[in-house]
This record gives structure tokens, sequence and C-alpha cells, in this order.
């Protein structure tokens, strides 16, 4: 608690002190009187001698007395008050740790973060030796409290949790220092007067005047890294894109490239080959230089460099590729990189159309354009087989089973299965067919008119509608479903008959259109495409969103059966749990593996985990860091004394005035 005056400008009343001093200096100690009689003049004079001690000491009483009322005015003007600022005098201290990627660089074997933990343990047991308060954040992908304030009584538990801490070494993230600084003000707004360290390897162009940043890094460190890495086909083969830099000097880097599966080919007896093939890249320091291994090569610039593939090293399959650099550099995190994803899963088709016609030429269509967008988006392979208007359907050995006017003797039970136009005119077993499926066809409706279908009750949302307008449809027949069982969706429909309906529930995926395509203006709309390619998205989801994240990365996981595993660490996903958003914080290769409702053939699917880009560069420096100190002034406490100098003031203007009336009897 301490004094302040919260108007200094009342002290300017105190000039009436000067005022008053000048006042006693020129007024006259007497005055000249004319009385009427000599004698009282005597008896006047005696009683001055008798009393000149009592009035010299009254006299100085009063001007005393004044002297304290002036300052008292200039108090009151002041607005005297006590003021607590609720500010603890235990050392307080408050240590953010960084503990993203680059903090895993090395210097003779030690890494940048054991270093940093060594430092802060230290310091840490120093203060709580001292009987002060120490506070640990962990900076990382998302930051935490390792200690909150604790005090000499917690000093084993922490220095504890640090040992643990450096046992399991900094995290593969980037570090979220706003949200570290945030937690740290948590802290400050308790006591503002705690220090706070940063122990970073990145370098910060301008501090707030309180935080202290400690640089946790050395001048021999540098770093040679693959930031980036992808495979595209271009005239029948792969080109590769990769992305190097050489940061703190600048070198020369052997881009090494070793292609496993090489040319294989799916379905067949061909596994492929192992390519391998390097190219010396001259990097400058701290620029991101782009090689590119293509056929055929390019112009060289001044952040490009080609790599003209030979004949033997040319490929238009892959099942792997590894990327890597050798280099006696400071951080090897990302020294190597993998590629995925270069053979495509096959979902094998069989299209049976029955009656006169044959082969619908627009399904086919349908068929082919859908082929070529689920192979550029979803990495999968349509392998379709037609069966011909006068043979008879095969019911096994393929994952995807379409079924037009003319429905088979009994439905297949290893795949997912289209029926279109299930018409009940024709012999073979559709009626028991659409029972089978769990529907019912009661007879063929021929329509006056083309009529546009409508929105059914489960279009809203649902997946297979993404990129259908309903009422771009129109028909001029239909085959009348009167009963359907209550796991089907119904997505289009006609004066309440379902058009388009389809069920996912486990091993039975089924859809049905009610309609032929030979009667509707589906053929010539692009929902002709969409749709075949939405229902067999719908039935086959895409597995994973990709095959490269980043670290700390989301991705969406799938499974075309009951579950689908991450092999290393192990965790399964049930297909209750499915789709699932995953994220995995550790750079690496991961394999999923899965089976299908039908087939005990395992799965498997691999992606690469890579480390941020951002933390390549060791050596990084930024423009500022956030103060957490603004906005954590004390909470301050008044205790105004206006009052007591008011009372004051008053008990001395009434000394006053009693003085004065004594001078005057």
């Amino acid at each position: 608690m301490s004094f302040e005056l919260l108007v200094p400008l009342g002290l300017l009343g105190l000039i009436g002190i000067a005022v008053l001093i000048i006042i006693y200096l020129i007024r006259p100690n007497y005055q000249t009187k004319a009385v009427t009689s000599t004698y009282i003049w005597k008896l006047s004079l005696n009683y001055k001698r008798r009393r000149p001690p009592v009035n010299r000491i009254r006299n100085i009483i009063l001007f005393i007395c004044q002297l304290l009322i002036l300052t008292a005015m200039a108090l009151i003007m002041a607005w005297p008050s006590l003021v607590d600022r609720n500010v603890t005098d235990d050392t307080d201290v408050i240590y953010i740790l960084d503990a993203s990627a680059s903090m895993h660089a090395e210097t003779e074997g030690v890494t940048r973060f054991d270093r940093a933990l060594e430092q802060v343990r230290g310091r840490a047991d120093s203060v709580l030796t001292e009987d002060g308060r120490v506070t640990v954040i962990v900076a990382n992908g998302e930051p935490y409290f390792l200690a909150r304030r604790v005090d000499s009584s917690r000093r084993m538990k922490l220095l504890s949790d640090l040992d643990t801490l450096a046992s399991g070494g900094a995290s593969y993230a980037v570090a979220d220092v706003d949200s570290s600084l945030a937690l740290a003000k948590q802290v400050l707004l308790e006591n503002p007067s705690a220090q706070l360290v940063f122990f970073t390897d990145t370098q910060y162009g301008h501090l707030p005047d309180r935080v202290n940043v400690e640089l946790i890094r050395d001048d021999t460190e540098w770093n040679a890294a693959i930031l980036n890495a992808q495979a595209s086909l271009e005239d029948g083969y792969y080109t590769l894109t990769v992305q190097v830099a050489s940061y703190g000097i600048s070198q020369e880097l052997n881009v090494s490239v070793y292609v496993d599966g090489a040319n294989a080919i799916p379905a067949s007896a061909n596994p492929g080959e192992t390519i391998s093939f390097d190219e010396p890249v001259d990097c400058n320091a701290d620029a991101v230089k782009t090689v590119i291994f293509r056929v055929g090569g390019g112009q060289d610039g001044d952040d490009l460099h080609f790599y003209d593939m030979l004949d033997t090293e040319k490929f238009f399959s892959y099942e792997s590729i590894r990327i890597g650099i050798e280099a006696d550099d400071s951080y090897a995190v990302d020294n190597v990189f993998y590629l995925y994803g270069g053979i495509k899963q096959r979902i094998k088709v069989e299209y049976f159309s029955g009656g006169a016609q044959g082969p619908n030429p627009f399904i086919q269509t349908a068929l082919a354009q859908a082929g070529n967008a689920l192979a550029a988006r979803n990495n999968f392979e349509l392998d379709i087989t037609e069966i011909k208007w006068h043979a008879d359907p095969i019911l096994e050995g393929f994952d995807l089973y379409i079924f037009e006017h003319e429905m088979p003797a009994h439905l297949p039970t290893d795949g997912a299965i289209l029926l279109l136009d299930p018409d009940p005119t024709y012999d073979k077993g559709s009626g028991a067919v659409a029972a089978e499926a769990g529907f019912t066809v009661s007879q063929v409706n021929t329509l006056n008119e083309s009529v546009s279908l409508a929105e059914g009750e489960d279009f809203e949302g649902h997946p297979v509608m993404r990129y259908i307008m309903a009422d771009n449809i129109e028909i001029t027949s239909y085959d009348s479903i009167v009963e359907y069982d209550s796991a089907y969706d119904v997505l289009l429909s006609y004066d309440s008959h379902p058009m388009l309906m389809v069920r996912n529930d486990g091993a039975n995926k089924i859809g049905v259109m009610s309609f032929s395509i030979h009667n509707s203006t589906l053929a010539k709309l692009p929902e002709n495409f969409l749709l075949m390619y939405s229902l067999i998205e719908y039935f086959f989801p895409t597995v994973l969103s990709g095959s490269s994240f980043e670290v700390g990365e989301e991705f969406t996981l799938n499974a075309w059966g009951e579950s689908i595993t991450l092999t290393q660490p192990e965790q399964t996903f049930s297909a209750e749990e499915l789709p699932a958003t995953l994220s995995l914080d550790i750079p690496g290769s991961y394999r999923f593996t899965q089976t299908t409702y039908y087939s005990d053939e395992v799965i498997a699917t691999d992606i690469f985990i890579r480390p941020p880009a951002a933390e390549s560069n060791i050596l990084k420096t930024e423009d500022s860091l956030a103060d957490p100190y603004e906005g954590t002034e004390p909470e301050t406490f008044y205790r105004d004394l206006l009052i007591i100098l008011a009372s004051v003031l008053v008990g001395l203007l009434f000394v006053e005035w009693f003085l004065h009336a004594r001078e005057n009897r």
C-alpha cells in the first residue's frame, strides 16, 4: 500500500504559503496610536512588559496554524489516497519452452530442445529453492501448462515432469507462440510483476520491454531440406517435382530417387521393377530450388533445375517413391520424402443390359466419364466388363454389378448393385429380384407427356445428390414401385413413387432407378455422368483424402467394409465412426488396412506425414513478438483521505479563530 496524489496539480495551492510568508515579512510589528491619557499608556506598557513571552508564542502558533491550513487545503485539492495495487513481493517467473520441430536440430548430438530444457530446469530449481514461484509453458502445436505458479512444496514434482518431458523430446509441429503468450497472460493477470523468459530458436527483430528471449541455436548449425514433392502424369509418364533448400550455407545437394513397383500392371503377373537415379543440385543459402525430373527435361533457371529422365528411368505407375538427400546437417527429419498412390485401386464392374437393344451407349458413356473422374479425383480405376444382351450375367467376382431392364435370376452377394429400370414385363425374375432387394414393382406406367422429377424425402444433403438438379430430369414412363424397405433413402420421386432410391447398410449396397434412360432426358444432361459418379463414390468412398499430409494436418478417413485399421500405432475405426477426421503428429510413413464386406483380401493404403516446411528453416527470424504484459495492470484499490484532511482543516480553522480571539481580548 502506498500514498499517492490523484490530482497532483492541486499542490499548486502551496503557493499560498509563500504569500503568507511575504505578508508576515512586510507587516509592521506595531502601530502608532493617539491616546487620551498618559496613564492609560503607562498601564498598557506595563501590561506588555509582563506578558511578552505569551504573545510571542501565540504568534508563532498562529503562523504555524495558518501554514497547516494552507497545506491541508492544497492536499485536499490534490486528492490524496492510499493505493493498494495488489502486487506480491514474491519472485514469480514464467518460462515458455519452444517445443517446435526445429528444436530437434542438433549440435554435437545434443538437440536444441535438450539444451533449452536443461536451462529451464536449472533456473526453475534456483527460483523454487529461494521460495519463489515457477510457471512452465510448453509451446508446441497446442501449448499447455506443464506447471502453473508452483511453489517450493512442488519442486520435486516439477523437476520430475521436466525429466519426463526431456524423454519425450520436442514435438514435430509448428509452435503456436500466440497461444503460448496467451497462457502466460493468464498468469500475468494474477501477478503482473512476474518475469517472463522465452527459450526459442527463433530470432525476433522487436521484443516487448519486459519479455526476455533466450536464443537457443548455434552459428555452426545448418539444414538441407526436402520441403515438398509430388508426382503427376504427363504424356503417359510420371514427372516428379521436388522442392529443396539449404538453410544457413550454400551447398550442393545430391537428390536421389528410388521408385519401387515402377511400371507395375495391376491384376497381372508384372509386379514392376525398382528404378533409381540422382542429380546434384546447387542451392544458394536460404533459397528454395525446385527440381523437376521429367522425360525431356527443360530449361534451368535461377530457382529451377531440370533432370532429363532416360528411357530406362521413366515409369507410368509406381508403388512408392523415396526421395532423399544425403547431408551431414543439423536437422535430419526433412531429409527424406515418400510418395504413394501410383497404382490405382481397381473397382471391377459388370454391366448387363437385357432386352433386344443390348448395352446402352448412354450408360457406357456415363461409366467412361465417371471412370476418368474417379481416376483423377479418387485414385480409382474402373475395370468394366460388358455382358452381351444375349448372354447371361455373371453373378460373382465383381465389386459393382449394373443390371439394366432385365434382372438376373438372383442378386449377387459379393458386391454393390445398381438396378436400372427393373422392368417387370421381362421374364427373368425381376419380381423375385426386386423382392430380394427389398421392394415391389407392380407395372410400367406410360405418361401422356414429359414430366419433371421432384426431390425425394431424403434428397436434401444426401451425398449422391450433391450435383443433381431434380427438376432437370424429365421422364415419359416409369416402373411403379409400390413398396420398399425402410432402409432405402428416396432421392428422386414422381407422384409419390420413388424414381431413385439407395440403401447402404453394411453389405447391402443397392441403388434402384425406376425409369429407363431411353424414356427420359437424362441421357443429354450432365446429371447422367454426375449421377453415375456419385453412386459409385457413395458405395466405394475415397479411403483417404490424399497421400501426403503435414504434421497435425487433418485428413478424412473412410472404409469399404466394417472397419479400417492404422497399423502403427495400431488403431481401428469401425463403420459407425466413419467417415472420421484424423491427424498424425510424427513424420513418417503410415499404412491403413481393411477388408471389404465381400472379401477377405486385405487392401492396404499408405500415406506420408511430412514435417512442416516452415520448420526446415532452423535459422528463421520473425519481425516481432506480441506483448503479453499489455492489459495486465494490477487491480488497484483506493482509500480516500479527503474526509480525514477535511476534519483536520476544520480543527485548524477553529484553533486559528481561538488564537485570534485571545489576541483581541
